[in-house]
Protein backbone atom coordinates (compact mmCIF):
# COMPACT_ATOMS: atom_id res chain seq x y z
CA UNK A 1 0.00 0.00 0.00
CA UNK A 2 1.15 3.55 -0.72
CA UNK A 3 1.01 6.67 1.42
CA UNK A 4 -1.17 9.61 0.38
CA UNK A 5 -2.88 12.62 1.90
CA UNK A 6 -3.98 10.72 5.03
CA UNK A 7 -0.34 10.26 6.07
CA UNK A 8 0.32 14.01 6.22
CA UNK A 9 0.44 15.12 9.89
CA UNK A 10 -2.59 17.22 10.80
CA UNK A 11 -4.88 15.46 8.29
CA UNK A 12 -7.63 12.97 9.15
CA UNK A 13 -9.73 11.16 6.52
CA UNK A 14 -12.93 9.15 6.55
CA UNK A 15 -14.94 7.49 3.79
CA UNK A 16 -18.54 6.40 3.50
CA UNK A 17 -21.06 4.91 1.09
CA UNK A 18 -24.35 6.63 0.38
CA UNK A 19 -25.24 4.93 -2.90
CA UNK A 20 -25.13 8.28 -4.68
CA UNK A 21 -25.06 6.90 -8.23
CA UNK A 22 -28.08 4.90 -9.28
CA UNK A 23 -26.77 2.00 -11.32
CA UNK A 24 -27.52 -1.63 -12.03
CA UNK A 25 -23.83 -2.39 -11.57
CA UNK A 26 -22.76 -3.22 -8.03
CA UNK A 27 -20.47 -0.58 -6.49
CA UNK A 28 -18.04 -2.08 -3.99
CA UNK A 29 -16.23 1.06 -2.92
CA UNK A 30 -17.08 4.22 -0.93
CA UNK A 31 -18.50 7.26 -2.72
CA UNK A 32 -18.03 9.93 -0.07
CA UNK A 33 -14.86 11.43 1.39
CA UNK A 34 -14.40 13.77 4.36
CA UNK A 35 -10.98 15.27 5.08
CA UNK A 36 -10.45 17.42 8.16
CA UNK A 37 -7.46 19.35 9.46
CA UNK A 38 -6.54 19.50 13.15
CA UNK A 39 -6.57 23.31 12.99
CA UNK A 40 -7.86 25.82 10.42
CA UNK A 41 -5.36 25.71 7.56
CA UNK A 42 -4.15 27.91 4.75
CA UNK A 43 -5.10 26.57 1.34
CA UNK A 44 -4.60 27.11 -2.37
CA UNK A 45 -6.79 25.99 -5.24
CA UNK A 46 -6.77 25.77 -9.02
CA UNK A 47 -10.01 25.32 -10.90
CA UNK A 48 -11.22 24.31 -14.34
CA UNK A 49 -11.16 26.99 -17.03
CA UNK A 50 -14.32 25.51 -18.58
CA UNK A 51 -17.01 28.21 -19.01
CA UNK A 52 -19.52 25.69 -17.66
CA UNK A 53 -18.60 25.14 -14.03
CA UNK A 54 -20.21 22.78 -11.55
CA UNK A 55 -21.87 24.00 -8.36
CA UNK A 56 -19.08 22.75 -6.04
CA UNK A 57 -16.55 24.71 -8.15
CA UNK A 58 -18.61 27.89 -7.78
CA UNK A 59 -19.00 27.29 -4.06
CA UNK A 60 -15.33 26.52 -3.40
CA UNK A 61 -14.17 29.52 -5.47
CA UNK A 62 -16.10 31.77 -3.07
CA UNK A 63 -14.17 30.57 0.00
CA UNK A 64 -11.61 32.97 1.46
CA UNK A 65 -9.30 32.69 4.47
CA UNK A 66 -8.59 29.35 6.12
CA UNK A 67 -10.40 26.03 5.80
CA UNK A 68 -10.94 23.03 8.06
CA UNK A 69 -11.07 20.41 5.37
CA UNK A 70 -12.76 19.01 2.27
CA UNK A 71 -15.97 17.10 1.62
CA UNK A 72 -16.26 15.28 -1.70
CA UNK A 73 -18.44 12.75 -3.47
CA UNK A 74 -18.31 10.58 -6.57
CA UNK A 75 -21.24 9.30 -8.61
CA UNK A 76 -22.78 12.72 -9.32
CA UNK A 77 -21.02 15.86 -10.60
CA UNK A 78 -23.68 18.33 -9.38
CA UNK A 79 -23.03 20.20 -12.64
CA UNK A 80 -25.60 22.09 -14.74
CA UNK A 81 -28.01 21.85 -11.81
CA UNK A 82 -28.87 25.55 -11.38
CA UNK A 83 -29.53 27.31 -8.09
CA UNK A 84 -30.53 24.07 -6.38
CA UNK A 85 -27.14 22.61 -7.19
CA UNK A 86 -25.37 25.51 -5.50
CA UNK A 87 -27.61 25.14 -2.45
CA UNK A 88 -26.79 21.43 -2.35
CA UNK A 89 -23.04 22.13 -2.47
CA UNK A 90 -23.45 24.56 0.42
CA UNK A 91 -25.49 21.95 2.27
CA UNK A 92 -22.73 19.36 1.84
CA UNK A 93 -20.29 21.72 3.56
CA UNK A 94 -22.79 22.54 6.29
CA UNK A 95 -23.56 18.87 7.05
CA UNK A 96 -19.87 17.95 7.19
CA UNK A 97 -19.08 20.97 9.37
CA UNK A 98 -21.83 20.15 11.86
CA UNK A 99 -20.99 16.46 12.08
CA UNK A 100 -17.26 17.02 12.50
CA UNK A 101 -17.65 19.89 14.95
CA UNK A 102 -15.48 22.07 12.72
CA UNK A 103 -16.73 25.65 12.77
CA UNK A 104 -14.52 26.74 9.87
CA UNK A 105 -15.14 26.49 6.16
CA UNK A 106 -14.90 23.29 4.12
CA UNK A 107 -14.09 23.02 0.44
CA UNK A 108 -16.50 20.95 -1.68
CA UNK A 109 -15.84 18.77 -4.72
CA UNK A 110 -17.99 16.39 -6.76
CA UNK A 111 -17.43 14.08 -9.70
CA UNK A 112 -19.67 11.83 -11.78
CA UNK A 113 -22.60 12.20 -14.13
CA UNK A 114 -23.38 15.75 -15.32
CA UNK A 115 -26.88 17.22 -15.26
CA UNK A 116 -28.59 15.17 -12.59
CA UNK A 117 -29.73 16.63 -9.25
CA UNK A 118 -27.62 15.65 -6.27
CA UNK A 119 -29.58 13.05 -4.21
CA UNK A 120 -29.09 14.81 -0.90
CA UNK A 121 -30.58 12.05 1.22
CA UNK A 122 -27.93 9.64 -0.05
CA UNK A 123 -25.21 12.28 0.07
CA UNK A 124 -26.04 12.96 3.72
CA UNK A 125 -25.90 9.24 4.47
CA UNK A 126 -22.46 9.03 2.87
CA UNK A 127 -21.16 12.04 4.82
CA UNK A 128 -22.51 10.64 8.10
CA UNK A 129 -20.72 7.35 7.51
CA UNK A 130 -17.52 9.10 6.45
CA UNK A 131 -17.48 11.20 9.62
CA UNK A 132 -18.00 8.10 11.75
CA UNK A 133 -15.00 6.57 9.97
CA UNK A 134 -12.69 9.56 10.44
CA UNK A 135 -9.17 8.28 11.08
CA UNK A 136 -9.87 4.88 9.53
CA UNK A 137 -9.26 5.88 5.91
CA UNK A 138 -5.52 5.55 5.34
CA UNK A 139 -3.15 5.12 2.39
CA UNK A 140 -5.21 4.42 -0.77
CA UNK A 141 -8.66 4.39 0.87
CA UNK A 142 -9.39 8.15 0.54
CA UNK A 143 -8.60 7.98 -3.18
CA UNK A 144 -11.01 5.08 -3.68
CA UNK A 145 -13.92 7.27 -2.57
CA UNK A 146 -13.50 9.71 -5.47
CA UNK A 147 -13.06 7.13 -8.25
CA UNK A 148 -15.52 6.92 -11.15
CA UNK A 149 -14.21 5.01 -14.18
CA UNK A 150 -10.77 4.77 -12.55
CA UNK A 151 -9.45 1.23 -12.25
CA UNK A 152 -7.06 1.97 -9.38
CA UNK A 153 -6.65 4.65 -6.67
CA UNK A 154 -4.05 7.34 -7.32
CA UNK A 155 -1.79 8.39 -4.43
CA UNK A 156 1.62 9.99 -3.96
CA UNK A 157 3.81 10.97 -1.01
CA UNK A 158 7.21 12.64 -0.66
CA UNK A 159 9.44 13.55 2.28
CA UNK A 160 11.42 16.79 2.21
CA UNK A 161 13.79 18.54 4.60
CA UNK A 162 11.59 18.73 7.70
CA UNK A 163 8.24 18.48 5.92
CA UNK A 164 6.17 16.13 3.75
CA UNK A 165 3.74 16.44 0.85
CA UNK A 166 1.06 13.83 0.18
CA UNK A 167 -1.87 13.70 -2.19
CA UNK A 168 -4.57 11.76 -3.99
CA UNK A 169 -6.26 12.19 -7.36
CA UNK A 170 -8.94 10.71 -9.55
CA UNK A 171 -9.26 10.73 -13.29
CA UNK A 172 -9.27 8.37 -16.25
CA UNK A 173 -11.51 10.02 -18.84
CA UNK A 174 -12.59 13.56 -19.70
CA UNK A 175 -8.98 14.55 -19.12
CA UNK A 176 -7.68 17.63 -20.88
CA UNK A 177 -7.30 19.83 -17.87
CA UNK A 178 -6.02 23.28 -18.92
CA UNK A 179 -5.56 23.72 -15.17
CA UNK A 180 -5.68 20.54 -13.16
CA UNK A 181 -7.14 17.08 -13.27
CA UNK A 182 -10.63 15.89 -12.48
CA UNK A 183 -10.05 16.00 -8.72
CA UNK A 184 -6.85 16.17 -6.67
CA UNK A 185 -6.43 16.84 -2.96
CA UNK A 186 -2.93 17.49 -1.63
CA UNK A 187 -1.56 18.52 1.76
CA UNK A 188 1.70 19.47 3.42
CA UNK A 189 2.62 19.71 7.10
CA UNK A 190 4.89 22.68 6.37
CA UNK A 191 3.88 26.19 7.43
CA UNK A 192 3.13 28.02 4.20
CA UNK A 193 1.19 31.25 3.77
CA UNK A 194 -1.68 31.33 1.29
CA UNK A 195 0.13 33.48 -1.28
CA UNK A 196 3.14 31.15 -1.40
CA UNK A 197 0.88 28.08 -1.53
CA UNK A 198 -1.00 29.50 -4.51
CA UNK A 199 2.20 30.39 -6.35
CA UNK A 200 3.70 26.94 -5.78
CA UNK A 201 0.50 25.13 -6.78
CA UNK A 202 0.12 27.09 -10.01
CA UNK A 203 3.74 26.45 -11.01
CA UNK A 204 3.54 22.74 -10.13
CA UNK A 205 0.22 22.25 -11.95
CA UNK A 206 1.62 23.89 -15.08
CA UNK A 207 4.12 21.06 -15.67
CA UNK A 208 2.04 18.19 -14.28
CA UNK A 209 -1.76 18.19 -14.58
CA UNK A 210 -1.54 20.92 -17.23
CA UNK A 211 0.73 18.72 -19.34
CA UNK A 212 -1.47 15.64 -19.76
CA UNK A 213 -4.42 14.63 -21.89
CA UNK A 214 -6.38 11.41 -22.29
CA UNK A 215 -9.15 12.35 -24.69
CA UNK A 216 -9.10 16.13 -25.20
CA UNK A 217 -12.24 16.69 -23.11
CA UNK A 218 -12.18 19.12 -20.18
CA UNK A 219 -14.43 18.48 -17.18
CA UNK A 220 -16.82 20.95 -15.55
CA UNK A 221 -15.56 19.84 -12.12
CA UNK A 222 -11.75 19.97 -12.34
CA UNK A 223 -10.03 21.22 -9.19
CA UNK A 224 -6.87 20.84 -7.15
CA UNK A 225 -6.90 21.73 -3.45
CA UNK A 226 -3.67 22.16 -1.48
CA UNK A 227 -3.79 22.39 2.34
CA UNK A 228 -1.06 23.48 4.75
CA UNK A 229 -1.49 22.06 8.26
CA UNK A 230 1.69 23.57 9.71
CA UNK A 231 2.21 20.56 11.97
CA UNK A 232 5.92 20.23 11.22
CA UNK A 233 6.74 23.82 12.27
CA UNK A 234 8.84 24.02 9.07
CA UNK A 235 8.33 27.49 7.59
CA UNK A 236 8.50 27.86 3.83
CA UNK A 237 9.91 31.21 2.69
CA UNK A 238 12.11 32.53 -0.12
CA UNK A 239 15.11 30.57 1.16
CA UNK A 240 13.50 27.14 0.71
CA UNK A 241 10.61 27.90 -1.68
CA UNK A 242 12.23 26.07 -4.59
CA UNK A 243 12.67 22.90 -2.51
CA UNK A 244 9.01 23.00 -1.48
CA UNK A 245 7.76 23.66 -5.01
CA UNK A 246 9.94 20.90 -6.44
CA UNK A 247 8.64 18.37 -3.91
CA UNK A 248 5.06 19.42 -4.62
CA UNK A 249 5.77 19.09 -8.35
CA UNK A 250 7.07 15.55 -7.85
CA UNK A 251 3.83 14.57 -6.10
CA UNK A 252 1.62 16.14 -8.76
CA UNK A 253 3.66 14.64 -11.61
CA UNK A 254 3.33 11.18 -10.10
CA UNK A 255 -0.44 11.63 -9.74
CA UNK A 256 -0.68 12.96 -13.31
CA UNK A 257 1.30 9.98 -14.61
CA UNK A 258 -1.08 7.59 -12.86
CA UNK A 259 -4.06 9.33 -14.46
CA UNK A 260 -2.63 8.88 -17.95
CA UNK A 261 -1.69 5.28 -17.16
CA UNK A 262 -5.32 4.70 -16.16
CA UNK A 263 -6.71 6.46 -19.23
CA UNK A 264 -10.00 4.83 -20.14
CA UNK A 265 -9.17 1.72 -22.13
CA UNK A 266 -5.49 2.70 -22.40
CA UNK A 267 -2.82 0.08 -23.04
CA UNK A 268 0.17 2.41 -23.44
CA UNK A 269 1.47 5.68 -22.02
CA UNK A 270 2.89 8.04 -24.62
CA UNK A 271 5.62 10.43 -23.48
CA UNK A 272 6.08 13.26 -25.98
CA UNK A 273 9.32 15.22 -25.69
CA UNK A 274 9.73 18.32 -27.86
CA UNK A 275 13.27 19.70 -27.78
CA UNK A 276 15.24 22.35 -29.66
CA UNK A 277 12.35 24.82 -29.62
CA UNK A 278 12.64 28.60 -29.88
CA UNK A 279 10.47 29.00 -26.77
CA UNK A 280 8.84 26.86 -24.11
CA UNK A 281 5.46 27.95 -25.46
CA UNK A 282 6.35 26.64 -28.93
CA UNK A 283 7.47 23.32 -27.45
CA UNK A 284 4.28 23.05 -25.35
CA UNK A 285 1.96 23.82 -28.29
CA UNK A 286 3.58 21.20 -30.51
CA UNK A 287 3.72 18.53 -27.79
CA UNK A 288 0.07 19.17 -26.95
CA UNK A 289 -1.02 19.03 -30.60
CA UNK A 290 0.63 15.62 -31.02
CA UNK A 291 -0.85 14.41 -27.72
CA UNK A 292 -4.36 15.39 -28.83
CA UNK A 293 -4.18 13.71 -32.23
CA UNK A 294 -6.57 10.70 -32.49
CA UNK A 295 -4.55 9.54 -35.51
CA UNK A 296 -1.32 9.45 -33.51
CA UNK A 297 -3.01 7.80 -30.53
CA UNK A 298 -4.68 5.09 -32.63
CA UNK A 299 -1.43 4.42 -34.52
CA UNK A 300 0.35 3.80 -31.22
CA UNK A 301 -2.45 1.45 -30.16
CA UNK A 302 -2.01 -0.45 -33.41
CA UNK A 303 1.81 -0.44 -33.02
CA UNK A 304 2.00 1.28 -36.40
CA UNK A 305 5.15 3.45 -36.87
CA UNK A 306 3.16 5.93 -38.98
CA UNK A 307 5.57 8.84 -38.48
CA UNK A 308 3.73 11.01 -41.00
CA UNK A 309 0.86 11.47 -38.54
CA UNK A 310 3.26 12.81 -35.90
CA UNK A 311 5.00 15.21 -38.28
CA UNK A 312 1.65 16.45 -39.61
CA UNK A 313 0.36 17.05 -36.07
CA UNK A 314 3.52 18.97 -35.17
CA UNK A 315 3.12 21.21 -38.19
CA UNK A 316 -0.58 21.71 -37.45
CA UNK A 317 0.40 23.58 -34.27
CA UNK A 318 1.40 26.39 -36.66
CA UNK A 319 4.38 27.59 -34.64
CA UNK A 320 6.85 28.07 -37.48
CA UNK A 321 8.82 24.81 -37.49
CA UNK A 322 11.12 24.14 -40.45
CA UNK A 323 10.66 20.74 -42.11
CA UNK A 324 14.29 20.33 -43.15
CA UNK A 325 15.50 20.81 -39.55
CA UNK A 326 13.07 18.46 -37.79
CA UNK A 327 14.23 15.13 -36.35
CA UNK A 328 11.70 12.56 -35.13
CA UNK A 329 12.48 9.58 -32.93
CA UNK A 330 10.22 6.79 -31.68
CA UNK A 331 12.19 5.26 -28.85
CA UNK A 332 15.80 5.27 -30.07
CA UNK A 333 14.77 4.89 -33.70
CA UNK A 334 15.31 7.93 -35.97
CA UNK A 335 12.42 7.94 -38.44
CA UNK A 336 12.62 11.42 -39.93
CA UNK A 337 15.44 13.92 -40.46
CA UNK A 338 14.16 16.49 -42.90
CA UNK A 339 12.90 13.46 -44.82
CA UNK A 340 12.24 9.76 -44.17
CA UNK A 341 15.29 7.88 -42.92
CA UNK A 342 16.24 4.29 -43.77
CA UNK A 343 14.82 2.90 -40.52
CA UNK A 344 13.75 -0.72 -40.33
CA UNK A 345 9.99 -0.70 -39.83
CA UNK A 346 9.90 -4.13 -38.17
CA UNK A 347 12.24 -2.91 -35.43
CA UNK A 348 10.03 0.09 -34.66
CA UNK A 349 6.96 -2.14 -34.66
CA UNK A 350 8.70 -4.42 -32.16
CA UNK A 351 9.47 -1.44 -29.90
CA UNK A 352 5.84 -0.30 -30.01
CA UNK A 353 4.58 -3.84 -29.40
CA UNK A 354 6.85 -4.73 -26.49
CA UNK A 355 6.75 -1.52 -24.44
CA UNK A 356 3.97 -0.11 -22.25
CA UNK A 357 5.55 3.36 -22.29
CA UNK A 358 6.29 4.84 -25.70
CA UNK A 359 8.66 7.80 -26.09
CA UNK A 360 8.23 10.16 -29.02
CA UNK A 361 11.00 12.74 -29.34
CA UNK A 362 10.80 15.65 -31.75
CA UNK A 363 13.90 17.83 -32.08
CA UNK A 364 13.09 21.09 -33.88
CA UNK A 365 16.72 22.27 -33.99
CA UNK A 366 15.61 25.88 -33.62
CA UNK A 367 16.63 26.71 -30.05
CA UNK A 368 17.19 25.33 -26.55
CA UNK A 369 13.70 25.09 -25.00
CA UNK A 370 11.91 21.83 -24.21
CA UNK A 371 8.53 20.59 -22.98
CA UNK A 372 7.10 17.18 -22.18
CA UNK A 373 3.47 16.08 -22.53
CA UNK A 374 1.88 12.80 -21.46
CA UNK A 375 -1.00 11.05 -23.16
CA UNK A 376 -2.17 7.48 -23.84
CA UNK A 377 -3.29 5.43 -26.79
CA UNK A 378 -6.89 5.45 -28.04
CA UNK A 379 -8.49 2.02 -27.97
CA UNK A 380 -11.73 0.14 -28.65
CA UNK A 381 -12.36 0.02 -24.91
CA UNK A 382 -12.44 3.82 -24.65
CA UNK A 383 -15.52 3.86 -26.87
CA UNK A 384 -17.15 1.00 -24.94
CA UNK A 385 -16.53 2.59 -21.52
CA UNK A 386 -17.97 5.96 -22.53
CA UNK A 387 -20.88 4.49 -24.46
CA UNK A 388 -22.00 2.71 -21.29
CA UNK A 389 -21.00 5.39 -18.73
CA UNK A 390 -24.49 6.13 -17.40
CA UNK A 391 -25.77 2.55 -17.28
Amino acid sequence: MKKGIAEVPGITCGTGFGGIKKTEKKIDRPDTLVIVTDEPSNFAAVFTTNDIQAAPIKFSKSIKGKVCGIVANSGNANACTGEQGLKDAEEMAKIASQLTGKEGQLLVASTGVIGEPLPMDRVKKGIEEAVKNLGKAREEEPARAIMTTDTFPKVSFREGNGFVVGGIAKGAGMIDPAMATMLSFVATDAKVNSETLQRALKEAVDVSFNAITVDGDMSTNDCVFLLSTGKSEKVIDDSNYEEFRNLLTEVLKELAYQIVKDGEGATKIIRINVTGAKSKEQARKIARKIALSPLVKTAIFGCDPNWGRIIAAAGAASTGIEEEKVELYIGNHLLFKGKRTDFIEEEVFKYLKENDEIVIKLNLNLGNETFEYLTCDLTYDYVKINAEYRT
